[in-house]
This record gives C-alpha cells, sequence and structure tokens, in this order.
C-alpha cells in the first residue's frame, strides 16, 4: 500500500497549483487529520492508496459493475425467510476493507451500541440487562437494507470529506444488486436535498450489502440519531437501553409509576418510524418478572450472560455433520439454499460464540477452519 506523505505534496504544491489553491488543500488535509480519517483528495488518490485500478473505482462509482463486484446468496432463517449475503469480489473486497480499517473503525458509534467494533461485543451488550425483572426487545426490519447511499454520504461528509468524493465512497459501500422488495425502506432520513447534490428523488439509491466489510460500521454510525433518540427515553425512565445491530432491548428492575408496559413499547415504536426504520412487529416482546429471558440469544437471569446448551449442541452438530458428509449434503439435509450460504450460517455461529466463551469458541473455530469449499 503506498504512503503519501501530506507534507510533501503541500511543500511542492504552492508552484504547481498556485498559493490558494495549495493552502485550500491543506485545509481539507488537516481538517482530516484532526478527525483522525486518512488524507483522501480524489477518486484517483484513493486508487493510489488501495493499489488499484482508477478505471475499476470509476466503473464502480458509476453502477457498471453490479453484478461482478456482488455475488448473492440467501441465507434460510429459522422464520423460514431468506437473508440475502452479498459475496463481495476480491477487487472490491479490499478496498471496503481499507474503508472499513482506517476510516470507519477510528470513528466511535454512539455508547449504547455493542455491534461491530472493538469496545462492544455480544457478551458485553447482554451483561447490561443480566438481573433485569421487565425486558423489552424490539428488531429492525431489513437492517441494512433500510440504510441507503444517501445516509451513507453523510457518513463522509461530516468526516470532512469533500462532497464530491463522499459521493464516491458512498457508491462503493453501497450496491444496487438486491432481491425484489428490498427498496421498501430506502429513503434519505433528514432533508433530501441539504448538502446532497448528487441525488433526485426519483433516483433508485443502493444500499448497504450484507456481507461488505464496510456496512455494520456504517449502520452503526448512520443508527446514532435513533440511538440518542431511545437512550434519552430510556433515561427519561429509568431503562437499560443497548443496540446490537438491529436487535433493541430495554430492561428495569421495576417499572417506573406513571406508565404502562403498554405505553412504553408505543413510545419506542414511535421513535423507531420517526428515525426512519421500520420495527418488525412479529419479533417484539415484552418480557415481565418471572419469563425466561434472554438477549441476543444468552440467558440474562443471573449475574453473567450464558449460552443455552441448545446453542452448543447446534453449532458442535452443523460442524460434524459438514465435515462427516460434507457440505452439499449437509445443506440438504438441513434445507439451506447454498453451500455460501450454510457456510456463513456456522461462521456466524462460530463467532457467537466465540465472543462468548473463547475457549469453547476456539474449539468451533479451529473445526471451522478445517471446513473444505469450492470457493476457497
Amino acid at each position: 500500500m503506498e504512503t503519501w506523505s501530506v507534507h510533501q505534496l503541500f511543500e511542492r504544491s504552492s508552484g504547481l497549483l498556485g498559493s490558494e489553491v495549495a493552502n485550500r488543500l491543506r485545509l481539507y488535509a488537516d481538517r482530516l487529520i484532526h478527525t483522525n480519517v486518512p488524507v483522501i483528495f480524489t477518486l484517483r488518490h484513493l486508487s493510489k492508496i488501495v493499489g488499484c485500478e482508477f478505471s475499476f473505482l470509476r466503473e464502480t462509482v458509476g453502477r457498471h459493475r453490479e453484478s461482478s463486484n456482488y455475488k448473492m446468496f440467501a441465507v434460510r432463517k429459522r422464520s423460514g425467510q431468506a437473508r440475502y449475503i452479498h459475496a463481495v469480489s476480491q477487487n472490491l473486497l479490499s478496498v471496503q476493507k481499507f474503508l472499513n480499517t482506517e476510516v470507519l473503525q477510528h470513528v466511535s458509534p454512539h455508547s449504547a451500541s455493542f455491534a461491530f467494533h472493538h469496545s462492544g461485543g455480544i457478551r458485553s451488550c447482554a451483561a447490561r440487562h443480566c438481573g433485569a425483572k421487565w425486558l423489552f426487545k424490539f428488531d429492525l426490519n431489513d437492517f441494512f437494507f433500510s440504510i441507503n447511499e444517501a445516509d451513507v454520504f453523510d457518513v463522509f461528509v461530516n468526516l470532512g470529506y469533500r462532497p464530491l468524493l463522499s459521493f464516491e465512497l458512498a457508491r462503493i459501500c453501497t450496491t444496487t444488486r438486491l432481491p425484489p422488495g428490498a427498496y421498501s425502506h430506502t429513503r434519505p432520513r433528514g432533508n433530501e436535498q441539504q448538502n446532497r447534490p448528487y441525488w433526485r428523488k426519483s433516483l433508485r439509491l443502493g444500499v448497504l450489502p450484507q456481507g461488505a466489510p464496510t456496512s455494520p460500521m456504517l449502520s452503526n454510525l448512520i443508527a446514532r440519531p435513533l440511538d440518542v433518540a431511545l437512550h434519552g427515553l430510556a433515561v427519561q425512565y429509568g431503562f437499560v437501553y443497548t443496540r446490537y445491530a438491529d436487535d433493541l432491548a430495554f430492561s428495569i428492575s421495576k417499572m417506573p409509576t406513571g406508565i404502562s408496559a403498554g405505553k412504553f413499547r408505543q413510545l419506542v415504536i414511535a421513535k423507531i418510524v420517526a428515525a426512519g426504520y421500520s420495527n418488525n412487529e412479529s419479533k417484539a416482546r415484552v418480557l415481565g418478572p418471572g419469563a425466561r429471558k434472554t438477549v441476543l440469544g444468552l440467558l440474562v437471569d443471573g449475574q453473567q450472560p450464558r449460552i443455552s446448551r441448545q446453542t452448543y449442541a447446534r453449532v458442535d452438530g452443523l460442524l460434524y455433520a459438514i465435515h462427516k458428509f460434507g457440505l452439499a449434503s449437509t445443506v440438504t439435509h438441513f434445507g439451506f439454499d447454498s453451500e455460501y450460504g450454510l457456510h456463513n450460517h456456522v461462521g456466524g455461529l462460530v463467532a457467537y460464540v466465540l465472543d462468548v466463551d473463547p475457549a469453547r469458541g476456539a474449539e468451533f473455530r479451529e473445526r471451522y477452519r478445517a471446513i473444505a469449499t469450492s470457493w476457497g
């Protein structure tokens, strides 16, 4: 990866560009350095930094490589519905990894957000609700697909990048290659025209691909206004609030006077809708005293969150079946849609156990890494 010295660039730029242009570039670079993100002047500059062809980035920004940049795989959920995963091409993957590692991971999400960053985690999130008598659970519909390129544009502009480059970065991090019906919740948040000169209201906006390394942290940063609103509501009534991607949880030891469980539930849903998201009614739960309580699949009835025996057995059983009978046979037996989908599903389960129980998770991880795949 090529390193560009900003100081050396400006030492020579005054004569080549003129002092006024050089000073504007210096101010731009200083703003990015102050934000603790890398200095990127243009799309061509980005191509030099990450070591890829400029023409590849231009075609990606122009939406001319959607089918070659992304392959879609369906993963069957327990509800019977399909979740669509995007496998990113190697060229685009390297660019997205750079943006995630060097840009997005340098920005802190809201303190109530526990997913996709080094200071969060499933265990830490669930631990916030241990011992609570009341637990309210909510789920956001099509979380990644409800976040579009105009939302992503706002993230990069707010970090200090120029509007044109922010538009180009937003295109690199989103896709229009999606299954039917995935555009039902993709309106831009806030004023559509304010600081967004590159979109028309009628334009079909790309959304976050589930499987791209940039999507998780982008979703965290874009959901910050939602976190602010829900955290404020929680503080107002004495609740603990957490969000892990699309899973929202509120807990409290005793319901406060003056508000019922049903009323609090309505207030939460109103905040979700006002922030531009959609509540999944089928997954909403209100669990009172005596009910079995789980957060992100972890039991929170004791002092520490713990994995259920059923979860350990499921991961162990899938890994055993894959090694004994192969991916193809296991796909057929358990009703998955593809080998890639099964492999991705098991990888997520292994990461889940690893986050909560490192010893057992490490054992599962070794067995997972030993799986032979056709895609390398």
